[in-house]
């Protein structure tokens, strides 16, 4: 694919091109030049083909359209257009080669042509001139003889007689009208004459068949002298009922500016299959950036234009089109300056440009500088942000620190379509557009964008609009503001805000390494601290390792092992500096700036920017940790780089990232102390014991401190690695302020679980275990006595037993443990009924024995009638309320029995509820189990005596929890965690003898949700 300079060729001084030398004087060149020529290098707007069209049949005496008024800002074509009429209306041979298919073209031969241009100002008027052109002086010589004086209508009329066509051009009236306007002639000005005699020519020339008109006016400018043009023509259509014909020269919103630009500027361009690559190249560049949402989907339609208007890009017409209508502006012949400029930076870049655009401005060239200064008068802006002989530019210094170009060619491109002086002009562009102008085959948006990001936060000039359009101007912005209020920022004010963020980074929030954090502090201070605990401090780097300070410092450290430092490898502190001014800058514009002012988006977006700018500038400049070892016997800060991995969507946690750093290979800090037990006790009984076997704690603690070979573990937890070793038995705690690394002998334990609640005989099944018993305990028990080591041994470690209570001794047969008191397991009484709904009569029992009383007034069951036999209850819903005892055992129950002839189990919905089953609630399946503790945990209900089987034999799991209410969460998490250990479709089931819920309702919901039938007598409420 070819750049734009490699395929097309340049019309000579198509670089050289000024307005000056392009202004047509109208009346001078239509008999100078040659139409040949002139059409060579002329593209036939739609302007002119309506003009032609409509004012050739004029001349042929066949349309009634007689005055054509052009109206466009200076520079608009309007010249050009009358000048291409005149040659025409002249050289019937001409309009035969150029408008051959034209009709009515060929129906006259030449027209007489007048042309005038207000620009002039003899001493005849404009009348006079006409006449003279027309051959006719001395019909209009009384009319300038003695002063100024109108032509009538019936003069005008007499000037105009004959059967040869008339074309009469008046160019740039509106500064002639205006400048009369200035001159008295009696109680009015000439200005007043020269409409009266403009108005009757108009009138005049409609009375003839082929006489035609045309006048341009110059909209934006000479405001007095437009008026007085628009008033005459009113008052002619008025009189004769027609209208002007408005013709708009060049439309440039239109793609005929790049008709007219190829036609001046270009002798060739490439064909057609050169262009429809570039065009695809485009199109494939945009349609990524639309995936990637860099720009509007709608931009890859802009690739669809490019063969209309190669060898420019298709948004270059955009962005005349927001200046356009500046005054100062002429807008056809200043568009092409303005586009030799832009063409002279093209041809004389080293870039490869396949597309010109805005952005291709070179404004290190002085013609082109000074051609945007012109229209926009935005010189300090162009030398602060974009382009000074200094480099000194902030593009220029995003580009060099970079080594791109990006920076420069989005503030040109931003630049040119912030040029509009119009009042309440739309300026500048939104981020996709500047994109899709940006993006070409060699640079995808990212480069642009990220040059973007930066000159937004180094400009002084450029803005946002509320919608979202980037654009300069003269005034400066919020970022000037906040540079002026960081430059005069006390430095003891920037010291303070360092030291405050720095501290709020780090601070210790687990304190898993450190407790305290310091920045830079009086070294005193700091080994005050150290005394007690273990502290980060943070010191400026100075080119040392570790800097000059801290070395010093830790060469007479008597706790050197608490003392962990942050640094880096070189001194930066003064990118910190000026970060830190742009943080007080933005809290200083915050309390100044309310939520309903214009900026306050920008200076929000500000804040977040120079917040994070001074994060990533601390991480770049302390980026190392320095912590304590030793090497050959010689205590040393060991240095290590700090972590700088962290979740992109988590703020930045100093905290974490030191223990990330101080947790990985080597390893200083052991955050798992359990895991790392035994090597962490290794090391302990070598560096902290000594070769003693007990120590003070106190001491203990205070050689964690100092010996520097020793790991850390978070802050105040040698407690847990000391409670581990005791509770493994490899130490001992032995109460007075001293632990042992070699443990006394241990007493015997018996530890008792039941495998099985009562059955109705009262039968349990206990599980047996013993500690410090050796590898073959002997168990001694005996059932509602004293035991003793004569007493029977067990033979396996269950006995099933209807004992109230049962004793079991442990003995150690090697000697090494010593006997302890023998353990005492009480049976429990279980209070059960069984319910005949035909007598309405219940009976009671109570396993394994026991003495039942009993109530049915709600009174007290323990001061109750003894039971002896069926208890017979009336119609009505009836409680009982029944206690138990046996040798110092108790139970108590209560029974609700539904009222005679109702089947449901009365319930109180808004009452607690809790729910005793006499056999085991069972949720047969892994759906089921999960289903019920789901609407467990949704309304807090817990489970007592609950039973997990997980699996089926051989690979099977039994979880049995005792007398103890259960949260459904925490039956969910262990039922997960033994899942993992087996096929994830085995199966499950959970059983459970007693339910709580938070009222009888939700009871009710939870049993009828999964099926599980609410037996008489179940529920007890209070």
């Amino acid at each position: 694919m070819k750049t734009v300079k490699s395929a097309c060729v340049l019309q000579p001084k198509a670089l050289e091109i000024n307005v000056g030398d392009q202004i047509e004087q109208l009346d001078q060149i239509i008999h100078d030049t040659n139409g040949q020529d002139y059409f060579k290098k002329t593209f036939i707007t739609d302007g002119m083909k309506a003009l032609l069209s409509k004012g050739m049949a004029r001349l042929a005496g066949r349309s009634n359209d007689t005055v054509f008024h052009l109206k466009q800002a200076m520079g608009g074509g309007k010249t050009h257009l009358m000048v291409g009429f005149g040659l025409l209306a002249k050289d019937a041979t001409l309009r035969e080669a150029q408008i051959g298919s034209m009709p009515y073209q060929s129906d006259f031969g030449s027209a007489k042509i007048a042309a005038f241009n207000g620009r002039n100002n003899p001493h005849t008027y404009f009348w006079g001139e006409i006449a003279r052109q027309l051959g006719k002086e001395g019909i209009f010589r009384e009319y300038w003889e003695s002063g100024a004086k109108a032509p009538d209508e019936q003069s005008w009329v007499k000037l105009f007689d004959g059967e040869e066509p008339i074309l009469i051009l008046l160019d740039e009236m509106p500064p002639y009208f205006h400048y009369y306007s200035t001159q008295v002639l009696g109680h009015g000005t000439i200005a007043d004459v020269v409409t009266r005699a403009f108005s009757n020519m108009l009138t005049a020339a409609q009375k003839k068949k082929n006489v035609c008109i045309v006048v341009s006016d110059l909209e934006a400018a000479y405001d007095t002298g437009g008026k007085l043009i628009q008033r005459a023509l009113d008052d002619a259509t008025q009189e004769l009922g027609r209208a002007e014909v408005s013709i708009t020269p060049v439309n440039l919103e239109s793609n005929e500016i790049y008709e007219i630009l190829r036609k001046r500027l270009f002798l060739s361009l490439p064909d057609k299959s050169e262009i429809a690559e570039t065009a695809a190249v485009y199109a494939s560049r945009l349609s990524e950036a639309a995936k990637a949402k860099t720009v509007e989907r709608s931009a890859e339609a802009l690739a669809n234009e490019i063969e209309s208007t190669y060898p420019f890009h298709p948004s270059f017409k955009s962005i005349v089109a927001l200046f356009k209508e500046n005054e100062k502006f002429k807008q056809t012949r200043g568009l092409m300056e303005l586009v030799s400029r832009l063409m002279k930076s093209v041809w004389e870049s080293s870039e490869d440009v396949y597309l010109i655009g805005a952005q291709h401005f070179d404004l290190s060239i002085h013609d082109v500088r000074e051609k945007l200064s012109d229209i926009s008068e935005m010189r300090d802006v162009i030398s602060r942000d974009l382009w000074d002989s200094t480099d000194s530019a902030h593009a220029q210094i995003i580009d060099i620190n970079s080594g791109s170009h990006f920076a420069k060619q989005v503030g040109t491109l931003l630049l040119t379509a912030s040029l509009s002086t119009a009042v309440n002009s739309v300026k500048g562009l939104t981020q996709s557009e500047m994109l899709e102008c940006l993006i070409d085959p060699n640079h995808p948006g990212s480069g642009f964008l990220t040059a973007f990001t930066e000159l937004q936060k180094s400009a002084w000039y450029l803005h946002q609009t509320q919608e979202g359009r980037n654009y300069f101007s003269h005034q400066e912005n919020l970022t000037k503001k906040l540079q002026g209020y960081a430059d005069k920022a006390p430095q003891n004010k920037v010291e303070e805000l360092i030291r405050h963020r720095l501290e709020e980074m780090y601070k210790p929030e687990t304190k898993e390494a450190y407790e305290k954090v310091f920045y830079s502090p009086e070294m005193d201070e700091a080994q005050a601290v150290l005394k007690t605990g273990r502290a980060l401090i943070i010191i400026n780097p100075d080119g040392k390792t570790p800097p000059g300070v801290v070395a010093n410092f830790f060469r007479d450290l008597v706790n050197k092992n608490n003392l962990l430092v942050l640094t880096g490898d070189k001194s930066s502190i003064a990118s910190i500096d000026k970060a830190a001014r742009h943080v007080y800058a933005v809290t200083k514009a915050d309390k100044e700036i309310p939520d309903s002012h214009p900026q306050r988006k920008e200076l929000d977006e500000k804040k977040a920017q120079y917040q994070q700018d001074f994060q990533t500038t601390v991480l770049s400049v302390f980026d190392k940790l320095l912590f304590p070892g030793n090497n050959r016997g010689e205590d040393v800060l060991r240095p290590k780089a700090l972590d700088s991995t962290y979740p992109s969507n988590e703020s930045y946690n100093g905290e974490r990232q030191v223990v990330k750093t101080l947790t990985s290979d080597p390893i200083k800090l052991f955050t798992q102390i359990i895991e790392n037990f035994d090597a962490l006790r290794a090391r302990a009984e070598s560096l902290l014991f000594g070769s003693q076997d007990e120590a003070r704690k106190t001491d203990l603690l205070d050689r964690m401190k100092q010996k520097t070979q020793m790991p850390w573990l978070p802050c105040r937890e040698f407690d847990k690695l000391a409670n581990e070793a005791c509770q493994r038995g490899v130490w001992e705690d032995l109460g007075n302020g001293y632990i042992s690394k070699k443990p006394k002998p241990k007493t015997t334990e018996v530890i008792i679980s039941e495998d099985s609640s009562p059955d109705d005989s009262g039968m349990v099944r206990l599980k047996i275990d013993v500690v410090n018993a050796g590898n073959s305990p002997r168990i001694h028990y005996v059932e509602d006595s004293d035991v003793s080591e004569s007493s029977p041994v067990l033979s396996d470690n269950s006995l099933a037993t209807k004992a109230l209570r049962v004793q079991f001794l442990a003995v150690d047969p090697t000697g090494k443990n010593l006997t302890g008191a023998p353990t005492t397991w009480k049976n429990h009484l279980t209070l059960r009924n069984r319910f005949n709904e035909v007598s309405r009569t219940v009976e009671l029992f109570v396993s394994p024995k026991g003495l039942i009383k009993y109530t049915l007034d709600g009174s007290e069951a323990r001061n109750g009638t003894e039971y002896t036999g069926p208890i017979q209850l009336g119609n009505e819903e009836t409680t009982v309320y029944v206690f138990a005892e046996c040798e110092g055992l108790e139970a108590k129950r209560n029974f609700t029995f539904y009222k005679s002839g109702s089947k449901e189990v009365p319930i109180m919905k808004e009452a607690p509820a809790t729910w005793y089953s006499p056999s085991p609630k069972r949720l047969d399946s892994s759906s089921k189990t999960y289903e019920g503790l789901k609407m467990a945990k949704e309304k807090s209900i817990e489970f007592e005596q609950v039973t997990l089987m997980v699996g089926s034999a051989p690979k099977v799991i039994h979880l049995s929890l005792g007398e103890m209410k259960i949260s459904a969460g925490f039956i969910e998490n262990e039922l997960v965690h033994l899942q993992t250990l087996l096929s994830p479709d085995a199966p499950v089931i959970m059983t459970f003898k007693k339910a709580y819920t938070p009222t009888g309702y939700d009871l009710e919901h939870f049993a009828k949700q999964l099926g599980i039938e609410i037996g008489n007598g179940e529920v007890e409420q209070k």
